[in-house]
């Protein structure tokens, strides 16, 4: 999966460590970080859902929509979440 971000203040390139790190922060048990990259002014952050979180596929995916934008900090501004990974 992946969630775009797009920082309050500075660069994407001057965010990326912590964009990865406020993911991770709100993801908990539910998943990992994969890897972030700025394009243009956002962040993009991949993560893959940890398999023993125990619903199926579509409620983890909606789930998780829900939960992102609701948890992550007003340094970041959540610009969308996605099922599909950011191609590399």
């Amino acid at each position: 999966m992946r969630v775009t971000l797009k920082p309050t203040s500075g660069t994407a390139t001057a965010n990326l460590e912590r964009a990865k790190h406020e993911i991770d922060r709100v993801l908990g048990f539910r998943g990992s970080v994969d890897g972030t990259k700025a394009v243009g002014e956002k962040i993009v952050v991949n993560f893959n859902m940890n398999p023993k979180w125990d619903l199926p596929k579509e409620q983890k995916v909606d789930s998780l929509k829900e939960w992102i934008p609701a948890k992550v900090r007003s340094s970041f501004k959540v610009v969308s979440v996605s099922a599909e990974e950011e191609l590399k």
